[in-house]
């Protein structure tokens, strides 16, 4: 969505625009400001819902799903699936994020056995995350719908006070996968 009102934007000729858009389950406003080479979007994607923590049982599996070990997952934040749209499994960990990929064939039916649609890993302490397709070989250099899940994580875990604007990089740490070696 802010990519899509990003592009909308540099199409056009005017300085700052409001986009709405319309979604298959609600709609949304990106507000959206033209800087020097760059764009500045804001969207606002709703009330955030917390669907559930994954087990403390479950994290190896997770972890193993994701090509990491458990000692690199957050010991202070828990994995969770957390949504504002599409249901997104917020992976904290503590280092590890230049390693991070799926490596477990069919991870959507792992995803799902926890209400989850997607994957995000997210260094907690750097707020640096990677995002891919379920088949793991394609990476999303930027994922707004991903952006606003880990926005309401990191404030209701404390790690961010609520109501204060922070910058979530995605993109810098981009690898290779097993499926695609040469990515």
């Amino acid at each position: 969505m802010l990519g899509a009102a990003c592009v909308l934007h540099s199409r056009s000729d005017i300085s700052d625009r409001v986009w709405t858009l319309i979604l298959r389950t609600k709609t949304v406003n990106v507000i959206t400001e033209r800087r020097a080479n760059a764009f500045r979007a804001l969207l606002d994607q709703g009330r955030p819902e917390f669907l559930g923590e994954v087990s403390s049982t479950r994290r190896k599996e997770f972890a193993a799903a994701l090509n990491l070990e458990v000692g690199q997952l957050s010991k202070n934040f828990p994995l969770e699936v957390v949504s504002t749209g599409l249901q997104y499994l917020i992976v904290p960990i503590e280092t590890g994020l230049d390693r991070a990929r799926i490596v477990r064939p069919n991870f959507e039916a792992l995803l799902r056995t926890v209400n989850a649609q997607f994957a995000y890993v997210l260094d907690v302490h750097e707020l640096e995350g990677r995002h891919w397709n379920n088949d793991g070989v394609t990476e999303d250099v930027a994922t707004g719908s991903a952006a606003g899940t880990v926005g309401a994580y990191l404030t209701k875990h404390g790690r961010i006070p609520a109501g204060e604007e922070f910058v979530l990089r995605q993109g810098p740490v981009l690898g290779p996968s097993e499926r695609n070696p040469r990515a």
